[in-house]
């Protein structure tokens, strides 16, 4: 198959010598590719684009290839739900119920406890039953029974606890303090527990996590003991400051010191004494849950906070030398029912909360089987076995943390963890029964909770029935439409080419439709017909030309608008159109030859015509337009015959590009305003004046052309405005022209006498600074100044200024509003007015129309002492009232610049009112970071700072002059504020910007703290570009901790108020 531009040449090479009025249907055949083979299926690795009969490569060799069974729907595997054989069960996260799950998972793998739920039986167990109703839990120990029956001899993968968690009375999206809501839920269960029947059921809460310990105090004076029992189901272990599991039990079990205030009332000596206080452990449960209290409550800042540090902890600990020996036996309390001396306790579970803050974060658990021996990571729904028999903690403690947080070496039998907050270790028996979860459960269950979770797996298996049913039919339902699909594509093609028994359709919509069937959309014709309802040959490539046979059951199918059927489809008008534009683009080619060549102008002699500039230039696309190639019909250029076109583009009127080179300075703008102004003119209405349609006397805008040239281009615009080279120009756009170019020439002669005469002070060069000296100066506003630098620079575009406004540096009253200081001999400095010599004022009253004459003069008396006048006299008043207006603007801003700059950590000690004085830090090499370590002076600055433009320099209120440039430092941050915005709200604002929380903010401004958090910036008097210095007191939180108090801080932490867990819901029992 030939080439698309030569398939598109050849489908309009006809049209170079055929007349329009000659065109048969051959010809329009062939503009419509009609007169081509079409391509066997399966001919062509690409479409052919210029090839309407071309069906190959649009999409179908997805559908001719092996289609994978799971593309057919969009359904996973519903047996991945399905429960692995010995594999636990996982509980949903439901929001924020993660810490639920990890000690509900951790109480379900204890199994005296597990087997003490299966044997719980409800109050009501003895009333008959509706063998028609399904049963559901109604207490907590009812629901826990349920729970953990699923969790034994459930098919699914993981539970859903909402029942569970909504009887409790839980806030799903609420993270709690795991720790609270275990003694919580504990205490609750045993008191629910109690009334059982089965001693092994009531008392199992007790016998496994109850230990005793006592409090002993001893009198120092007497000697006396007095010993307080207490009971326990965990023991809390500060972490702070120890690095292992056995320095947190001996802190645990320090000796007390009673002594001054808190002296121990002796009931031997009758008195305050002196007195130690101990901790002695009396019996230890058979599993000794060990709190490692990570969450602690900051002082500071009301709110917990969580400790990161590392802990060791062994995984066998042999507890007896934490036991308080027996005083008559001489022996270890032993724990209930055990018999010997063994106190050795095996790891069986490690609670993790992962997070840097106690108010986010998320719980799991690594538990160990007790028959297996094989640890297990609980993680909600996702349940991972550990390799090997080795509790692995793996990315639970954030191993990519370095530093000091680092956690160091443990030795052989110990693990280390950061994240750590509960350490669960079960007594070591010598002969451990092994125990079958769900023998026990089918055992020791009521039968309406075997029941129960009969059903739960019955409709566990409906739903994976239902879901693999309806996946089956979509496979069966996708291969019927694939076949379908291979069906109707294959009768879309040709064997043999009959134009009536075609119809043309979109390419595009055929691609759609064998991309995704389902989501085709009705056949449009519209975009592609023609003025006359029938296909455009311009759109002709965008389609294809298909069979009957195929295209029907499309149509009936997807419907559409208007069919395009046969040889009454193409368009003999359109073709007829195009053939004769691209006959005249041929002549038009020729044309521009002889234009390049005839209009250089050493060739043109004789009799000639103006014609206009932007005309000339754009004659071809202007004939184009009357050919009406840019109405709705317009056609891509691609699918004009391709020698035409090309030669069209390549070769453009060698006239204009000379004319373009003449004019080369003006080129940009003519270039981009001709583009505009060439859509509003006809051909040659350039040269017209705009009033009164004659020939406009402006010559820049026209050219001549020989006669010959002016010949041909009448020949396309017949109608256009004709000006032969002698004839006159409109008369009056002739005198307004001179007019205008003598006004032009004056304005340029007034700025440049303007620009002569006042050169230094348009120049800001060698202006008057002091008054040390007899002299007069005079006052000059400031803004005059700046409209007379704008006409002196741009004279033709700006009025010439006449009057000098001086009224508003004077008072209602007539005085001066901006005078000299007492005593000050340096020029007071202000944005409002500038200082001229006694020279360029009297060049400045000669030129300009004065208002007010301001002066300032200096003089010696006879004493010769030096002595101020300002005429006129200032107005003591009305300065005071200005003063504070212009101080009161200062602090009232709706968004300025201000600089913050956090003092180091190092300076912070030994900072003086130099550090905290950022004027005077200014200057520090310190903080400067273009110091120049080699030399005194700073990069950029200049010698002398007299010379420094008056923009950068201001003056003190002692009259010095100082650089207005801010100087950025090191560890300043630039803050965009609002005067009416509270401190509270800048320090928040710092937070963000430093990561130093707002109670740890100490901010000062020239030395003073800045301490009230309800006053505004206005109020405190911080104006724009004021520099803050930061102290921050403490190190900086982690940027997470702080978000985390900002959310915690917005409201009074609740807990576990109006739950369940504190006997506030009536289903609980």
């Amino acid at each position: 198959m030939p080439s698309k531009f030569q398939l598109d040449k050849a489908a309009w090479q006809w049209a170079e010598t055929t007349d329009p009025d000659n065109v048969t249907f051959d010809h329009v055949r062939t503009a419509y590719r009609l007169n081509l083979k079409p391509c066997p299926l399966g001919s062509c690795k690409r479409n052919c684009k210029g090839n309407p009969l071309c069906l190959n490569a649009i999409g179908e060799r997805v559908w001719f290839g092996k289609i994978d069974d799971d593309d057919w729907h969009q359904i996973e595997d519903p047996n991945y739900e399905r429960r692995d054989d010995d594999m636990f069960v996982g509980l949903k996260n439901l929001g924020a119920t993660c810490y639920v799950n990890t000690f509900l998972q951790l109480w379900f793998h204890n199994p005296v406890i597990r087997n003490a739920l299966y044997k719980f039986r409800e109050p009501d167990e003895h009333v008959t039953r509706d063998v028609t109703a399904e049963w559901s839990p109604s207490s907590i120990g009812g629901h826990l029974q349920a729970l953990f029956a699923l969790l034994s001899l459930s098919e699914r993968r993981y539970l859903d606890p909402k029942d569970f968690i909504t009887h409790l009375g839980l806030d799903a999206g609420q993270q709690q303090d795991a720790q609270e809501f275990s003694n919580l839920f504990l205490t609750l269960l045993e008191d629910a527990l109690s009334r059982q029947r089965d001693a092994c059921v009531r008392n199992v809460i007790q016998n496994q996590f109850r230990g005793e310990y006592a409090y002993v105090t001893t009198c120092n004076r007497c000697g006396t003991k007095s010993e307080r029992p207490s009971t326990f189901y965990e023991l809390d272990l500060s972490i702070k400051g120890h690095k292992t599991l056995d320095e947190s039990l001996k802190d645990f079990l320090q000796e007390e010191k009673l002594e001054g205030d808190n002296q121990y009332m002796c009931s031997s000596c009758n008195s305050k004494q002196n007195a130690t206080r101990k901790i002695h452990l009396k019996y230890l449960p058979p599993v000794l849950n060990l709190q490692l209290l990570r969450f602690v409550f900051d002082k500071k800042t009301g709110m917990k906070k969580k400790l990161n540090s590392f802990i060791q902890f062994p995984e066998q600990i042999d507890m007896t030398k934490y036991l308080t020996v027996n005083n008559c036996a001489g022996d270890p309390a032993m724990p209930e029912g055990v018999e010997g001396n063994s106190v050795t306790y095996n790891l069986t579970a490690v609670l993790i909360h992962r997070g840097p803050t106690a108010y986010s974060g998320h719980y799991i658990a690594h538990i160990r089987d007790i028959n297996s021996k094989n640890w297990y990571k609980f993680n909600d729904e996702e349940i991972e076995k550990m390799k090997g028999s080795k509790l692995q903690l793996g990315t639970e403690d954030d191993p990519e943390e370095t530093g000091a947080k680092q956690k160091g070496r443990c030795p052989k039998g110990y693990h280390s963890s950061r994240n750590a907050y509960m350490l669960v270790y079960t007594l070591n028996e010598e002969a451990p029964c092994s125990t079958d979860s769900k023998a026990e459960a089918q055992q020791l269950l009521p039968a309406h909770v075997l029941d129960y979770v009969i059903k739960d797996n019955e409709t566990f298996e409906n739903w994976v029935s239902e879901l693999m049913l309806i996946r089956d039919q979509n496979i069966e339902s996708g291969k019927e439409k694939q076949e379908e699909i291979k069906e109707t594509y294959q009768k879309l093609a040709f064997d043999k080419l009959e134009v009536n028994e075609g119809e043309w359709i979109s390419q595009k919509w055929l691609n759609s439709w064998l991309t995704d069937p389902a989501k085709a959309e009705p056949i449009d014709n519209k975009p592609s017909l023609c003025k006359h309802d029938k296909l455009s040959p311009a759109a002709a490539m965008k389609l294809k030309f298909v069979n009957l046979n195929g295209s029907e059951s499309l149509c009936n199918r997807y419907e559409g608008g208007q069919r395009l059927i046969g040889g009454d489809s193409l368009c003999m008008l359109c073709v007829q159109q195009q053939c004769h534009v691209i006959r005249t683009k041929i002549k038009m080619m020729e044309d521009d030859k002889l234009f390049g060549s005839m209009t250089k102008p050493n060739v043109i002699s004789g009799p000639s015509y103006w014609v206009g500039k932007a005309s000339f230039r754009s004659w071809k696309k202007m004939v184009l337009e009357q050919l009406g190639e840019n109405d709705d019909d317009k056609r891509d250029s691609t699918d004009v015959e391709p020698s035409v076109e090309n030669g069209l583009k390549e070769k453009e009127s060698s006239g204009a590009k000379e004319e373009g080179q003449k004019e080369k300075e003006n080129s940009i703008t003519i270039d981009e305003t001709l583009s505009k102004e060439e859509e509003s003119f006809k051909f040659n209405e350039d040269i017209l004046c705009e009033a009164h349609d004659r020939l406009d006397p402006d010559m820049t805008c026209r050219k001549l052309v020989p006669v010959e040239v002016w010949r041909r281009l009448k020949e396309y615009f017949a109608n256009c405005p004709e000006f032969a080279k002698d004839d006159p120009v409109c008369g009056q756009c002739n005198d307004q022209m001179r007019n205008e170019q003598q006004t032009k020439e004056y304005l340029r002669k007034l700025a440049q006498e303007q620009k002569t005469a006042l050169n230094d002070l348009l120049n800001d060069r060698k202006r008057p600074i002091t008054l040390k000296k007899p002299i007069e100066v005079f006052i000059l506003n400031k803004a005059f100044l700046e409209e007379l630098r704008r006409f002196i620079k741009e004279p033709l575009k700006y009025t010439p200024i006449q009057n000098i406004g001086n009224s508003i540096l004077i008072c209602e009253h007539g005085g001066y509003l901006y005078p000299q200081s007492q005593g000050q001999l340096e020029l007071y400095v202000n944005d409002n007015f500038v200082y001229t010599w006694s020279s360029e004022w009297d060049k400045i009253s000669q030129m300009f129309n004065v208002d007010y004459e301001i002066s300032i003069i200096s003089y010696e008396d006879d004493d010769k002492n030096l002595g101020i006048v300002t005429l006129p006299q200032v107005c003591d008043e009305c300065v005071v009232s200005r003063l504070n207006q212009e101080e009161n603007a200062r602090f009232d801003y709706d968004e300025a610049v201000i600089f913050v700059r956090k003092i180091p950590k190092q300076l912070q000690k030994s900072a003086g009112s130099s550090t905290l004085n950022p004027n005077e830090s200014e200057n520090s090499k310190d903080y400067d970071p273009d110091f120049n370590q080699h030399g005194s002076k700073k990069r950029g600055s200049t010698s002398d700072p007299l010379e420094e433009p008056p923009e950068k320099m201001s003056k003190n209120e002692n009259g010095t002059r100082k650089s207005q440039r801010h100087r950025k430092v090191r560890g300043e941050k630039e803050v965009k504020v609002k005067s009416s915005q509270t401190l509270k709200d800048f320090k928040l604002q710092l937070m963000k910007l430093f990561s130093v929380p707002p109670f740890d903010q100490t901010l000062l401004m020239n030395g003073h703290s800045l301490c009230d958090d309800t006053a505004t910036l206005g109020s405190l008097r911080i104006a724009p570009g004021s520099i803050i210095m930061l102290q921050a007191d403490e190190p900086a939180e982690d940027l997470l901790v702080l978000q985390d108090m900002i959310q915690v801080s917005s409201g009074p932490e609740s807990g576990f108020k109006g739950t369940g867990l504190l006997g506030n819901s009536e289903r609980i029992s």
